[in-house]
């Protein structure tokens, strides 16, 4: 991943997430990028808007409101193809009815001006934790253990793909040709041995997850650090000082006091100073210390009841 200094928080999240590697390596997997003439493109208009066009990026995500992070993910996406000579948006977020119900919803439908083909993307931010070491998917949990890559590769490839291949869609848009855009981080025991699961690319982004235990020993003097909420687990992040970074004291603190108000794991991050900017080094889940145990118990008793 090619790093470019930019000012704007949208714009930082969005060129992670068009540059950043793929999770998966799989048939319909699609790079962002066409070439390298497309990428210096791209990072220009970036470095064009974040020098000049502040009030236009931050208007426009403000306009869109709240929403769960994988939607503000899509969004990046459908922001930069407004702004990309190479790509056409025709539809964004096309919904398919049975009756009165939503059988699904294609995320986004655009032309590629350099072939001429219409393709359908589905786009997925996500983030899972190896909890053994085995490659099969279903031991990939999203931090909540509701979601894994088994379910999701299921229906990515049994449920959404299949979409623009129905009449409706075909009749639109005939030869639409579907592909992936699935981004994010896998997540490896701390200093444990640990395997690719298939699917996998064996380029995606990796971190480390550990228990509230093991960060109480973990000895890192010199590091900085900083506590992520959503939709800051968006990569990308650059910092023109430290004023929002802590110690490693401060973040094992921070976490302890975060499981008094919720369960789930959290994803914490060290940074690094280049060339005067604090940027992204490493990522980390820190769970609880019976995680994924006693979420997996909770999912059970609620389904229960």
């Amino acid at each position: 991943m090619n790093f470019i200094a930019l000012k704007n928080l949208h714009l930082q999240r969005l060129w992670w997430a068009l540059d950043s590697p793929a999770l998966l390596a799989l048939p319909l997997v699609t790079p962002y990028f066409i070439d390298a003439k497309h990428r210096r493109q791209i990072q220009e208009v970036l470095q064009a808007l974040d020098a000049d066009g502040e009030r236009i990026i931050n208007s426009y995500f403000q306009k869109l409101g709240p929403m769960p992070m994988g939607r503000y993910f899509e969004q990046l996406f459908f922001f930069a193809i407004q702004h990309d000579s190479e790509y056409e948006l025709l539809e964004e977020n096309r919904q398919i009815f049975e009756g009165k119900i939503t059988r699904g919803e294609l995320d986004l439908i655009l032309r590629n001006q350099r072939s001429g083909a219409i393709e359908h993307w589905e786009i997925a931010l996500k983030f899972y934790l190896q909890i053994q070491d085995d490659a099969q998917p279903k031991y990939m949990l999203g931090p909540s253990t509701r979601d894994n890559l088994g379910k999701k590769l299921e229906k990515l490839l049994g449920a959404q793909i299949p979409l623009s291949q129905i009449e409706e869609i075909q009749k639109d848009y005939p030869g639409i040709e579907p592909k992936l855009m699935v981004k994010g981080i896998f997540f490896y025991p701390w200093q444990q041995s640990w395997s690719l699961s298939e699917g996998a690319s064996t380029n995606h982004l990796k971190g480390a997850w550990l228990s509230l235990d093991a960060l109480t020993s973990f000895n890192d003097s010199s590091g900085k650090w900083l506590l992520r909420k959503k939709p800051n687990w968006i990569g990308g992040l650059q910092l023109k000082d430290a004023k929002t970074l802590v110690s490693i004291s401060e973040i094992k603190t921070l976490c302890q006091e975060a499981f008094s108000e919720e369960k789930g794991p959290q994803f914490i991050s060290r940074f690094r100073l280049m060339d005067g900017i604090w940027e992204e080094e490493s990522y980390f889940f820190v769970c609880p210390n019976e995680w994924p145990e006693d979420s997996i118990e909770q999912e059970y008793r609620a389904y229960r009841v």
